[in-house]
């Protein structure tokens, strides 16, 4: 068995890890959004070999397949262990740095909604922004469930006060999700502002006839 036989060999291996823990922790409505993304995450990685040039290269390669492929599969078991066991309130945990983070809550005495806030695709972004999609998924354990999202811009101007963001005013008038957005970009190392914070009645206000707001 050549290298390159090896190496597909280990991407293989990767993908019966992920398949493994897929079976093992199932999570309902979040696999729409993780199993695409830890097969697209093994793809890409697979397809370092083709640029391997020296050793280091080739050990830091297969040391991200490897590494990618367990820290999916630790996610899987927290995130069901969040939703199904009773323990402390979980915490919003990263799935991809600076990308995506999801909050499963615990399902267990009452039916709580899951929250992902992940990175869309660069070619959606506008000039001086990064377009983002906060879901909100009340049925997590039905697969069917597809959420309620939200698009989410933020400002790709450096902030030495915090990252401005803007969405809309529905999602401004569920509080508590609003304030659950916050959180999750905090938990990607993301420092924000949400105005209507700050304002803690600003989605109750609504303009008069000549333009003033009660």
């Amino acid at each position: 068995m050549d290298l390159a036989e090896r190496y597909q060999a280990l991407v293989n291996g990767a993908t019966l890890v992920a398949e493994s823990a897929e079976d093992a922790y199932r999570l309902g409505a979040l696999d729409r959004i993780l199993k695409p993304w830890i097969r697209s995450s093994l793809d890409s990685l697979g397809g370092l070999f083709a640029s391997c040039d020296t050793s280091h290269q080739l050990a830091e390669d297969t040391r991200a397949l490897a590494t990618t492929a367990a820290s999916y599969s630790e996610l899987r078991e927290q995130l069901f262990s969040d939703l199904h066991h009773t323990r402390p309130e979980p915490p919003w945990r990263t799935v991809a740095r600076g990308a995506m983070a999801i909050r499963a809550q615990s399902a267990v005495l009452l039916r709580q909604p899951t929250f992902v806030l992940r990175r869309l695709d660069a070619g959606l972004n506008v000039p001086g922004a990064r377009t983002w999609e906060f879901a909100v998924i009340t049925k997590p354990s039905d697969p069917m469930d597809k959420g309620t999202s939200f698009v989410v811009m933020v400002s790709a101007d450096d902030q030495q006060t915090g990252v401005p963001i803007a969405v809309s005013k529905e999602l401004e008038s569920e509080r508590a999700w609003y304030q659950q957005l916050e959180y999750g970009f905090y938990s990607l190392g993301i420092r924000p502002v949400l105005t209507a914070l700050q304002d803690p009645d600003r989605h109750l206000k609504r303009p008069t006839d000549d333009g003033d707001v009660l």
